[in-house]
Order: structure tokens, then C-alpha cells, then sequence
């Protein structure tokens, strides 16, 4: 057996013998979102929603509750598309992480029951004023009211540290029915730290 394939080996073993661990994200913030530090010429969180009635609680989970209503100046037959991303601070400055997520229809994802989107948010919808749960469904960026509940802002990472200080960024960008981007993309942010449960 020739030392590269001991290596391999050895490689291999650490790779099959590795325990993954649970991570908990624990916002900075009782306000949960925050404007995007460096997407100054995006919209931020009072653009984007009134927020005042939505409250959080961030002693190691967060609960939500309350009323959103969507300020974001775009028309319904817009489409709507979401990227997350998750970055960690080191070194004095922001990093990307291999975690991402694009939502290329964010108001059909809504629908979906088989989507993480609808699982984590929508579902949790009880009430759509001026209009009942089909003017939901017609128009998905109006205002709603939320059932408490809680999100699990938890997951098992595998080989790797996760602690320490990230943030979530989410930017919504709108295309209108010809497809084209519109100007008016915003920008939020969710900071926080990752712990090991």
C-alpha cells in the first residue's frame, strides 16, 4: 500500500467518524432585523414593513407574534424573489459562509406546503384584513397577522466549528411582468451569535 493510499485512508476514516453538533442562532437584537450595513443604497426594514407590531423574545429562541403589514412599493403582478445568506465575523470584517438560499418565487414558495418558506412563515398566518385567507393567497405581500409561535433558528452542522458572531442577510428583489429588475431592492439583516446547544 504506497503512503497515498494510507492517507486516503486515514483521510476517509476522520470523514466517516466525524459527530455533528447543534448550533442555536441567538439574535443581537430584540428588533431582530437591522438595516444592511454595507447595501447603503438598498431599502431597509422601514421601507420593506411596519414591523412595530411584531414582537421577539431572544432568550435562546425566538417567538413571534403580532401584525406585519408590507410597505415595499411594488406592484402584485411583480414577482418577488429572496437570497439568504449566512456570513460569520472573523478577522475584523464579514465572510461568507457555504450557507446560501435563493427563493426565486417568493410568493408562490408562500403557497407551497411543501416549502421551507410556508413552513417557517406562512403557515403561521391567521388573518389577512380586507380580504380573508383568498386575498392572501391573490396578494401575498399585504398585511397579515401571526398565531404565536416559535422559530427554530436551530441546525446540526457536521466537521466544522459554527460559534461565534453571524448574521443572516436577506435582500428581496422584485422583476415586474416583463421579467425586468426594479430598482427598489431591500436589504435586512438578522445579527446574532451561533451556540452550541
Amino acid at each position: 500500500m504506497s503512503s497515498l493510499d494510507v492517507l486516503l485512508v486515514i483521510f476517509l476514516s476522520i470523514l466517516t467518524t466525524v459527530q455533528s453538533a447543534l448550533y442555536r442562532f441567538i439574535p443581537e437584537d430584540s428588533d431582530l432585523f437591522v438595516d444592511c450595513a454595507d447595501q447603503p443604497e438598498m431599502n431597509g426594514v422601514t421601507d420593506w414593513a411596519n414591523l412595530l407590531d411584531y414582537s421577539c423574545d431572544n432568550e435562546e429562541i425566538i417567538h413571534a407574534r403580532g401584525t406585519v403589514t408590507i410597505l415595499w412599493d411594488i406592484e402584485q403582478t411583480d414577482r418577488v424573489s429572496l437570497d439568504i445568506e449566512l456570513k460569520k465575523y472573523a478577522r475584523g470584517s464579514w465572510h461568507r459562509t457555504f450557507l446560501s438560499l435563493r427563493v426565486i418565487d417568493l410568493c408562490r414558495e408562500m403557497r407551497d406546503t411543501n416549502s421551507i418558506v410556508y413552513d417557517s412563515w406562512s403557515k403561521h398566518i391567521i388573518l389577512v384584513e380586507g380580504g380573508g385567507e383568498s386575498m392572501f393567497w391573490e396578494r401575498c405581500l399585504v398585511k397579515y397577522r401571526y398565531e404565536p409561535f416559535v422559530v427554530k433558528g436551530e441546525t446540526d452542522f457536521k466537521g466544522m466549528n459554527m460559534e461565534g458572531r453571524h448574521k443572516l442577510v436577506l435582500i428581496f428583489h422584485a422583476c415586474d411582468k416583463y421579467n425586468l429588475p426594479k430598482p427598489n431592492s431591500t436589504c435586512l439583516e438578522i445579527p446574532g451569535e451561533l451556540v452550541k446547544v
